[in-house]
């Protein structure tokens, strides 16, 4: 049985189907295009919003809706432990995330700080090709997180986060990108080494997301030991009850 393929274009090109976005028949003026952009981003806002990806518990309270919002594009720093916190939820909740460009990872420590890595796709050393593969992954991803690359030209920006709103996935990039949704940085901390002698017992993270200009960072501080990890408990003020029984 053979397809008239020149009928199936046609249906396409003059069919009665309603498209979702439609400007009049007259030239349009504009008015006519900036109340279409408006339109355009309400619905790919209202697309982008359909879906958070989990993360750590630990680390929910620098992301205003609880996670990492699908379409979006955050800025990580060189933090291990922060990657491994971001993907760690995801993957135990069933969602595939990939790392790309990233030889030096370690496997069990992403296993220690709760990643799931049977959901895990590792492409060390993608080459000139990060692009493609990059792409490629978006595809059947939720979460892919790219190493140092430079960012792609404007017009290679402009298809990539079309795919990412598209495939609902979120891309982490370790570079500087422009227009990415948030910045996400880390300072550490060590308890355990004295004077250069010890055992490392926690490790320390303040973590902070510095949103786009106009709204405010967020900051939360966790702790990493042998259990893994978990908020970081403030301590109450000490209290001198010496003091305050001589002022009694």
């Amino acid at each position: 049985m053979s397809v008239d393929v020149d009928r199936i274009e046609q249906m396409f090109e003059y069919s009665s189907m309603s498209p979702a976005l439609t400007l009049e028949s007259h030239e349009p003026t504009r008015a006519d295009v900036q109340a279409l952009r408006q339109r355009i981003q309400v619905m790919e806002s209202t697309r982008v919003g359909s879906r958070v990806i989990p993360v750590h518990s630990a680390v929910s309270s620098i992301f205003p809706r609880g996670g990492l919002n699908t379409g979006s594009v955050y800025s990580v720093d060189s933090s291990t432990s922060l990657l491994w916190a971001l993907l760690a939820e995801a993957t135990q909740q069933g969602t595939w995330c990939a790392v790309v460009g990233m030889p030096d990872l370690g496997v069990a420590a992403a296993e220690e700080l709760g990643v799931n890595v049977d959901r895990l796709v590792l492409v060390p050393s993608p080459g000139s090709q990060w692009m493609a593969v990059l792409g490629a992954l978006i595809d059947v991803v939720g979460v892919c997180a790219l190493g140092a690359f430079p960012a792609p030209s404007e017009r290679a920006l402009s298809t990539l986060s079309g795919r990412l709103r598209e495939r609902e996935s979120t891309l982490l990039v370790r570079s500087s990108w422009p227009r990415v949704d948030a910045a996400l940085a880390v300072e550490h901390q060590w308890d355990g080494v004295e004077q250069g002698r010890g055992i490392l017992r926690e490790h320390h993270l303040r973590i902070t997301a510095t949103p786009r200009p106009g709204q405010t960072a967020l900051s939360c501080d966790v702790v990493i030991d042998h259990g893994g990890l978990r908020t970081a408990t403030r301590m109450a003020p000490v209290i001198d009850l010496a003091h305050h029984r001589k002022a009694g």
